[in-house]
């Protein structure tokens, strides 16, 4: 048995792994921090390494086997530089508020022209309490009352979204119970009623809870049928909070608080870019049910492994197992607190690499396997492994021991000892080397033969430079056997060896783990054509021109610009409000971001185009072949409306009538325009061009608004109309509701007209001449005459006070109807017959008198007539004769 040369190395490999240890490759390693709910981006501060950029290719990958590690968040990309860019690395957490800190477990690789050096570490991310929530929950708890019952509904008295509420952003809310597995213990619904129930006019039908069934499962009546199972949702944040969701249960036992997973994301509706993102886990309080218990061991297994010598051997669940009522054991996270002196612990889809934790579900399926040392004894070696196990929530079992029994071999075959596979960067070549690759023979090492029967499906074998179909365990000693990557995009690969030595034979896999290079240039994926008008700026939306990057971070692209626009410029604009600037090119990111626009610079030309190369971050970038994006220009119709010649842009209406706006009173055309797209718009309703008592000067209206084409106060006035309407006749124009007086009015409105693009003529004005209508009566008021026995007195205008609204004062005339019984009516001295007219300024000017006979009579009365153009009023004036003083005073 040839086991001097394999210790010997084996023990100058632990030396060399004891001496990397001591100087590691890491230089900065603060751990990041992350408020709860939201996501941030991994720093230089937090992470850094000692590698020069200029010396050697340099990875960090995110190992992804390892349950215990990103139980409440993830960190993106799984594969990135060691000296990441900013905004490249992040770190999203999902909204948990149990843990306070998480860790990502990463792989650093270094690789020179003909090493490759590997480094595993831990990152922690620390997780805090956010200052201010989007989500914000109220101190009202969703509540279950019994095991398969209802919670009350999900509204604005449980959750409220404070987030500024501008125009622009969208908020959506978003529930995945299949892809968070929350709620662990019941399910989000929505309540369905019933057919067939009562009507509302049925008085118990106003009661809620007849509308829904009991279950017999809880008697408190809580739960219900028809209730619709919400698997997955994607909702505006307001519709959320209406929509009426409850909590059902449905698993007991479980513990007393069970959650639901919600995301909120606001998206810039311009760029549809993601502006604020945010987790929440709402807790749901089970009132019945017990806090939250720990896992136990299970009582089956024999918690003894048993193992051959050098043989990979995978764990059961005869050997290890644990029960938990309240998780499904699918769930259960098994951590190694204390690993076993020798050997390690790992998955079968990857046996080179040590694992320190693993699901139940891969120990149930076989997945698990331990790895014994690939040192050679004569005796049996016993070893411990110590386990914790985790449940849902994070509870854990009390430690769990497990004995490694490795019997020792009594076989001839050759056997493979140690496998840690091979690592290399996309396109290089290793040496497989007796470090990494042992194999032990007992009768004779020299004899083994290795023959390559699979795989290789990304590269090739040689030996010393030849084709690597067989060679010799002095080969691999030898480092002559060498792997040679075909510098495709894989990450994968892997070679299943035939080993025998003339008389025994096995099959072994060899895995070969692929690191990316960044050697491919960005791709275009998305390259939609850019519509915009004549003269118009538009903005470039992420979702229009989207390129993306296997190998280095889409944020990074730059769009660099071979070939100008010839109709326009392409332009960023840092922020709202702030004034755009031409750009050479652009990051993809500035898209995003929705600060990029094209714009037209107004001119004839509407096809318009810019060529573009894309261009990673790595130096020298990688550049793509040129691109084009085409630019579709709308012509716009630059021409304003004309009046057509001959308009009058003037009306004359009577006061008492409602007249029509024809094509000769109003008519604009345009050439590029139907009668139907141009816009009359009112930007002053109608006004008297001179100072007039009234406010209300008429008013346009449609005459379908009315049933009668009369002036109606009722009729709503109109703001805007198109020439369609006034060549139908579908505009009229209301003179005021109140008489406008004797005199004739003149009223103005401005408008303004405008076509369907846009173009304006402001500032025109239309006259109307209002004609007064004289169908008012004058309107008399008369205070009584008195005048001493055989005496006269002037009538002035103080005892008959006429008026009239619509007739001026002088065309007044009044004449007697009936002449007094004791007296008479001068007229400048002379006696006025029946019928004898005089005037108002007759009256006013003192002409007119009346003359008592003498005769002792309390009253007298004389009957009058006023009269205008067109209409009459009679109306009494009384006399009252009085005894002069001195004449009563004799009397």
């Amino acid at each position: 048995m040839n086991l001097l040369g394999s210790s010997g190395v084996f023990l100058l490999y632990l030396l060399l792994v004891l001496q990397g240890t001591n100087s590691s490759f890491i230089s900065i390693n603060q751990g990041m921090k992350v408020m709860k709910g939201r996501s941030a981006f991994l720093s230089r501060e937090d992470l850094q390494f000692s590698i020069p950029k200029e010396k050697d290719a340099c990875k960090v990958e995110v190992v992804m086997n390892e349950p215990i590690t990103q139980r409440v968040g993830k960190l993106t990309p799984q594969v990135f530089d060691c000296h990441f860019l900013p905004n490249e690395v992040k770190y999203t957490h999902n909204g948990c508020p149990i843990l306070n800190e998480d860790a990502v477990k990463l792989r650093l690789y270094r690789f020179t022209e003909t090493e490759t050096f590997t480094e595993t570490f831990t990152l922690w991310v620390y997780l805090l309490e956010p200052d201010c929530n989007i989500i914000q929950m109220s101190t009202r708890v969703l509540e279950v009352p019994e095991f398969y019952g209802l919670s009350r509904a999900i509204d604005k008295n449980v959750l409220s979204f404070d987030y500024e509420r501008r125009m622009n952003l969208e908020c959506t809310i978003r529930l995945s119970p299949l892809e968070t597995g929350l709620p662990a213990h019941g399910q989000v619904v929505i309540l369905e009623p019933q057919q067939g129930e009562p009507r509302g006019d049925q008085p118990h039908s106003f009661f809620p809870e007849s509308q829904y069934r009991k279950d017999p499962r809880c008697p408190g009546g809580s739960c219900a049928s028809g209730l619709k199972k919400m698997d997955n949702l994607k909702i505006s944040c307001e519709e959320f909070l209406l929509m009426g969701l409850r909590y059902q249960h449905l698993q007991p036992p479980s513990p007393n608080v069970d959650y639901i997973s919600i995301s909120l994301v606001l998206t810039d509706i311009r760029s549809k870019s993601t502006y604020k993102s945010e987790s929440l886990w709402l807790p749901v309080s089970i009132k019945p049910a017990f806090p939250n218990q720990i896992p136990t061991a299970a009582l089956m297994p024999t918690y003894i492994l048993e193992v051959d010598q050098f043989i990979l051997t995978s764990v059961t669940t005869s050997t290890v197992d644990c029960e938990d009522d309240e998780t499904p054991k699918s769930l259960l996270v098994f951590n190694i607190t204390k690993a076993p002196l020798q050997g390690y612990f790992t998955h079968l889809l990857d046996h080179t690499k040590e694992i320190s934790s693993f699901t139940w579900k891969d120990l149930n399926d076989m997945q698990i396997a331990y790895q014994p040392p690939n040192s050679s004894h004569t005796e049996r070696r016993n070893y411990e492994v110590e386990f914790e196990v985790y449940d849902f929530f994070f509870e854990k079992s009390l430690p769990i021991m497990v004995h490694i029994s490795i019997r020792t071999a009594d076989t001839n075959a050759p056997r493979v000892s140690w496998n840690m596979g091979l690592s290399l960067l996309e396109g290089q070549s290793r040496p497989i080397t007796w470090e990494q690759f042992q194999i032990v023979d007992n009768d004779d090492i020299a004899a083994v033969r290795l023959i390559t029967v699979d795989g290789l499906q990304h590269g090739r074998l040689t030996v010393r430079g030849g084709k690597g179909f067989i060679f010799t365990v002095a080969d691999i000693q030898a480092g002559a056997v060498r792997y040679h990557h075909d510098d495709s995009d894989s990450t994968k690969d892997f070679v299943v060896f035939r080993i025998f030595d003339g008389h025994h034979s096995t099959r072994h896999k060899f895995p070969i783990n692929i690191l990316p290079k960044d050697d491919s240039p960005p791709l275009l994926i998305t390259n939609v054509v850019i519509e915009l008008d004549e003269g118009q700026t538009v903005l470039i939306q992420g979702s229009m021109l989207k390129a993306s990057d296997m190998d280095s971070s889409d944020d990074y692209i730059f769009f660099n610009i071979t070939k100008p626009s010839q109709a326009g410029e392409i332009i960023k604009k840092p922020g709202p409000g702030l004034t755009g600037y031409a750009v050479p090119g652009f990051l993809q990111r500035d898209l995003f971001s929705g600060i990029i626009y094209y714009r037209h610079f107004g001119g004839e030309i509407f096809e318009d185009s810019f060529e573009f190369v894309l261009c990673d971050s790595h130096d020298p970038p990688n550049l793509s072949e040129p691109q084009i994006v085409v630019i579709h220009i709308t012509p716009v119709d630059d021409e304003l409306p004309k009046e057509v010649p001959g308009v009058s842009r003037h009306l004359v209406v009577k006061e008492t009538e409602v007249v029509h706006l024809t094509k000769k009173h109003l008519h604009f055309v345009d050439t590029e325009s139907h009668d139907r797209e141009l816009l009359y718009t009112i930007t002053r309703p109608p006004f008297f061009s001179f100072s007039y008592g009234h406010s209300d000067a008429g008013k346009l209206f449609m005459v379908d608004s009315i049933l009668k084409l009369v002036k109606d106060p009722a009729a709503p006035g109109l703001r805007s109309f198109t020439q369609h309407a006034v060549n139908h006749m579908k505009v009229a124009y209301m003179p005021p509701i109140q008489d406008i007086g004797p005199h004739l009015q003149h009223v103005q409105f401005v408008f303004s007209i405008s076509n369907q693009h846009g173009s304006t003529l402001h500032g025109i004005c239309f006259n109307i001449t209002i004609l007064p209508v004289d169908n008012q009566a004058p309107e008399v008021f008369t205070n009584s005459l008195q005048v001493n026995e055989g005496g006269h007195c002037f009538i002035t205008t103080e005892h008959i006070l006429i008026s009239d609204m619509d007739t001026k004062q002088d065309e007044l005339r009044l004449s007697l109807k009936r002449l007094p019984l004791h007296g008479m009516v001068e007229l400048d001295g002379f006696p006025l017959n029946h019928g004898d007219e005089f005037s108002w300024r007759d009256l006013h000017a003192l002409k007119v008198r009346y003359h008592h006979d003498g005769s002792e009579v309390l009253q007298d009365s004389i009957l009058f007539e006023a009269t205008d153009r067109s209409n009459s009023a009679e109306f009494v004036l009384h006399v009252k004769p009085t005894i002069p003083f001195l004449l009563r005073f004799y009397l």
